[in-house]
């Protein structure tokens, strides 16, 4: 009777392991299917710090820009140097095939095709700091500067441009709108006047403020030119 009574006692006690095995098995794969369920279905979220915020483009300095601009030229890096020129605005090139001076618009500057072509553009030679204040003057008489360097004349707008507008239409009948006129005054207002004193090779051109950066707008290759 005894033994009965402990085979009785070992048969329940198999029977209640083995469910409570099954049991934690069935919670165990609960919490497992819980866990995929929730890494799958909720959305990632991104490490705010680990994600590069875009670079804010600084305001390049009227210096850096001038210096690039005459490096660019004096390499006749084409690339570079239209990379300074707004397609919107363009390149206004002056120059003078007589007595007048005129301008020719283009969105870029090839060293390949000079305006005029007949005239190849120089490479001049300087590597030093531009100079703000009083622009040199060319004399004509002595084939020469009155002083030398790179300078830009920062306190006051150049008129070059309008004013040769004003001169084809009035000379040379060019019928260029008054229109057209004000909006060569305008960005005018907003330009400066660079020349870079090369005996042989003078560069001068106007730089302006569009969108917060500085762009090429003109080249005038009429000044200094005494031969008309």
């Amino acid at each position: 009777m005894m033994l009965k009574n402990i085979m009785v006692l070992l048969f329940i006690s198999i029977i209640a392991l083995g469910s409570c095995n099954r049991t934690a098995d069935k919670k165990e794969s609960q919490q497992d299917s819980i866990a995929t369920t929730t890494a799958d279905s909720l959305p990632k979220v991104m490490d705010t710090l680990a994600v590069p915020k875009q670079e804010i483009a600084q305001d390049e300095s009227i210096d850096r820009a001038i210096s690039n601009i005459v490096r660019a030229y004096s390499m006749q890096d084409s690339k570079s140097l239209n990379s300074y020129i707004d397609k919107t605005i363009g390149l206004y090139t002056i120059y003078r095939p007589g007595v007048q001076a005129i301008y020719v618009h283009a969105t870029s500057i090839d060293f390949n095709h000079p305006i005029p072509e007949y005239y190849p553009y120089p490479k001049p030679n300087f590597s030093g700091k531009v100079t703000f204040g009083i622009l040199p003057v060319y004399d004509c008489g002595k084939e020469t500067w009155n002083k030398k360097g790179l300078f830009c004349n920062n306190k006051q707008h150049p008129t070059e441009l309008s004013q040769t507008a004003k001169f084809m239409n009035e000379i040379l009948e060019a019928k260029i709108s008054d229109a057209e006129i004000q909006k060569l005054k305008a960005l005018e207002a907003k330009s400066y006047r660079v020349i870079l004193t090369d005996k042989n090779a003078p560069l001068i051109f106007h730089i302006t403020k569009q969108s917060n950066r500085w762009v090429l707008t003109v080249i005038d290759r009429a000044y200094g030119s005494c031969d008309a």
